[in-house]
């Protein structure tokens, strides 16, 4: 059991809304796991892509690859998208596969035991 800041104990806690954190949680929710949260030191998803939004901030890796295998995306606008473009597609990630209800934004993790 995880306990929140605010004294709710959770099964499970994820850590961070990137890529890995939204894989995660779909994973839950897809194996019938509902007692989680997903815990964001920022106010958005994204991770990375909602970090860095220097000029030219884009994907080395052809969009299509840069997906996951459950969400594909066919209209990336580019072979190499910028960041705009896939930080949008994470946050149509946690609305298609209803993840908003579990997660905490401008929530730090400081300590876990």
């Amino acid at each position: 059991m995880a306990e929140t800041s605010s004294g709710t104990h959770v099964r499970v806690a994820v850590v961070g809304s990137g890529f890995g954190g939204l894989g995660a949680a779909v994973r839950l929710r897809r194996e019938g796991v509902t007692d989680f949260v997903v815990l964001e030191r920022s106010g958005s998803v994204g991770g990375t892509w909602r970090d860095n939004t220097y000029p030219g901030c884009a994907c080395d890796v052809p969009s299509h690859l840069y997906s996951f295998s459950f969400a594909p995306n066919p209209e990336w606008p580019r072979t190499f998208s910028g960041q705009p473009h896939i930080r949008a597609y994470l946050e149509r990630v946690a609305d298609t596969f209803g993840l908003r209800p579990h997660l905490r934004f401008d929530s730090e993790v400081r300590r876990m035991r």
